[in-house]
């Protein structure tokens, strides 16, 4: 058996697919539904997407500060290292998707009727259920 050495994450090595991944994941998951015409009738294929993009912009950066907020966290209780290299990368460019596909599936807009808390809530659980899930079931565990 052969032991690889333990190398520690840079602060760099975490942060660039942290902050860049979410980004492109949204941006693409956002075309990929301008060019398939999924379209709800409020609004053409090109103003769908610009609207599709400067909401998906806004949700991305709220998407970033809970994963760091989820990565720091794990971190302090020492439950999972930071992100990085290809884990980082999966993890970041996957973890939008995920939430996403559950926002499709139970949308944030029907829990109107719980108020605008409701809606928050329903934006932000699922959020940091999918980061806490990926970042456990496939981070690293750090050295005790």
């Amino acid at each position: 058996m052969t032991t690889k050495r333990y190398e520690r994450p840079t602060i760099g090595g975490w942060l660039r697919p942290a902050l860049i991944g979410p980004w492109l994941s949204v941006y693409g998951a956002v075309t990929a539904i301008a060019a398939l015409g999924i379209d709800r009738g409020l609004f053409g294929k090109v103003v769908g997407w610009a609207v599709g993009m400067v909401v998906g912009s806004a949700w991305a950066l709220v998407f970033i500060l809970a994963a760091a907020l989820v990565d720091l966290l794990l971190l302090g209780v020492r439950v999972r290292t930071l992100p990085a290299g290809r884990r980082g990368w999966s993890m970041s460019l996957l973890s939008p998707l995920a939430t996403i596909g559950i926002y499709m599936a139970v949308p944030p807009h029907t829990f109107i009727k719980y108020g605008p808390w409701g809606v928050v809530g329903a934006i932000l659980v699922p959020m940091f259920a999918v980061l806490i899930a990926f970042r456990v079931a496939a981070g690293q565990k750090p050295l005790r």
